[in-house]
């Protein structure tokens, strides 16, 4: 498995880097580091120059280190680590270099949860909406202290998505204690007619429930607690973040079938909901 892991050194991107290894994986892991320099390029006079070369002397140091800590942190794991340092805007060589070589899985951190960052989006936003492979932003959740098993929540849409997020999702060892809780949304219609959707709702749900049992026979494979849940809500995407954030997930899962020029552009996806509403970290499931 091909992974892009991006990081600039931060708290942030320490954590991303600290959830990847402790997902233990069936196949090696073809772990790709990429660290990008965004130092503004100084002109001018010899003091500039002068700046210039500190500033970039100091980020190869600070690369280093972070290489360092990385090598550490993957010790002993079945994977091989490359260190790779570009320059430039952060998501697009982030795209570019996923799309380079291959990439099944871009990993990064969340800076947080900003308005700012909802209303006009962030790199993580940006790499998620642009990818073309799978993308798991990362959100500390209190799992690293704690030392718990984690907490998978799934969003079950029963189409080619929730194959993907199964096939992707069984390529790691989640551990007998690894819970994963499988959510699908009902849509509740807004009802402005005598039409009574009431028992229609009815047949979805026993339909769904049906559906869901099936592909909890699936995740048993890959862990024996596995629940099954169907949410009644008017919008998918904030129904399974608020169900994500009741049950205290570390991460919630969605399918993505999409990646052309309409879904990049469609920003009232559930994906991209989940992506900048959800408190915990998020996995964009795309077929390889």
């Amino acid at each position: 498995m091909k992974v892009l892991l991006a990081t600039d050194g931060s708290k942030y991107a320490e954590e991303a880097a600290w959830l990847l290894a402790h997902l233990p994986h069936s196949e090696k892991l073809e772990l790709t580091v990429l660290f990008i320099s965004n130092i503004p390029k100084l002109r001018g006079s010899i003091e500039a120059a002068e700046i210039q070369s500190r500033l970039e002397l100091a980020d190869k140091q600070k690369a280093a280190l972070v290489m360092a800590n990385l090598s550490n942190l993957f010790e002993g794991a079945n994977a091989t680590l490359d260190m790779v340092i570009e320059e430039g805007h952060v998501g697009t060589k982030i795209i570019g270099k996923a799309e380079t070589q291959k990439s099944d899985l871009i990993v990064l951190g969340a800076l947080g949860h900003s308005l700012f960052e909802r209303m006009f989006g962030s790199t993580s936003d940006f790499v998620a909406t642009h990818a073309k492979c799978s993308v798991l932003i990362v959100r500390p959740t209190g799992l690293r202290l704690a030392k718990r098993p984690i907490d998978v929540c799934v969003g079950f849409d029963s189409n080619d998505s929730s194959s993907t997020i199964f096939d992707q999702l069984s390529q790691f060892g989640w551990g007998a204690n690894t819970k994963f809780e499988i959510a699908s949304v009902v849509s509740m219609p807004f009802n402005f007619s005598d039409i009574p959707f009431e028992n229609y709702i009815e047949e979805i749900v026993a339909i769904r429930k049906q559906e869901l049992e099936r592909a909890a026979n699936l995740f048993r494979e890959i862990s024996p607690i596995v629940e099954t849940h169907v949410i009644e809500a008017n919008h998918i995407g904030d129904g399974l973040v608020q169900f994500a954030k009741k049950k205290r997930s570390d991460i919630l899962v969605v399918g993505d079938t999409g990646g052309g020029l309409l879904s990049t552009f469609l920003l009232g996806s559930t994906s991209k909901y989940v992506l900048r509403n959800a408190e915990c970290s998020v996995w964009i499931a795309r077929p390889s």
